[in-house]
């Protein structure tokens, strides 16, 4: 079962990835918007300026959630153990390994699939409160708690 310290530094090196892959996105947006001269008149040229902006403001958006999502990951401690499910759990069901934290989805780690949700998601509000034993039912399919920490 890979363990939580080592979810935890390869979600903050995804985390990281995505943040520098917007950053660098955002930056060559607004480089090719200030490299783009006015001497080009007429719609088209406003019309694509407008199209720029509006990427920007895009990316912008994308690099805060991103940012919110690491701030997320760093309040997990993971040397803490859970008996019931909740923000922070590591869980092995029936069907697999899920770590509740943020919404990342699937991270192969020690060459287990730990799927990455949040506590908001289907799974995790059917899930929240479970412990060590607990079957439920979701979409049809019966999921038996293994283990929690």
């Amino acid at each position: 079962m890979p363990d939580k310290s080592s979810i935890l530094n390869v979600l903050k090196l995804e985390i990281d990835e995505r943040i520098s892959s917007l950053e660098k996105a955002l930056e060559n947006s607004r480089m090719e918007m200030a490299n783009d001269t006015k001497s080009t008149a007429g719609d088209k040229h406003e019309t694509g300026r407008a199209m720029a902006q509006l990427e920007q403001e895009k990316l912008g958006k994308q690099v805060l959630a991103a940012r919110e999502l690491k701030q997320a990951v760093a309040q997990i401690d993971s040397s803490k153990s859970h008996s019931e499910i909740q923000f922070g759990s590591l869980v092995k069901a029936s069907n697999g390994y899920f770590f509740f934290s943020v919404g990342i989805g699937k991270l192969i780690i020690e060459n287990e699939t730990v799927f990455c949700l949040t506590m908001t998601s289907p799974l995790g509000i059917a899930l929240r409160g479970k412990k060590v034993g607990d079957v439920i039912e979701f979409n049809g399919q019966k999921i038996s708690i293994l283990n929690v920490e």
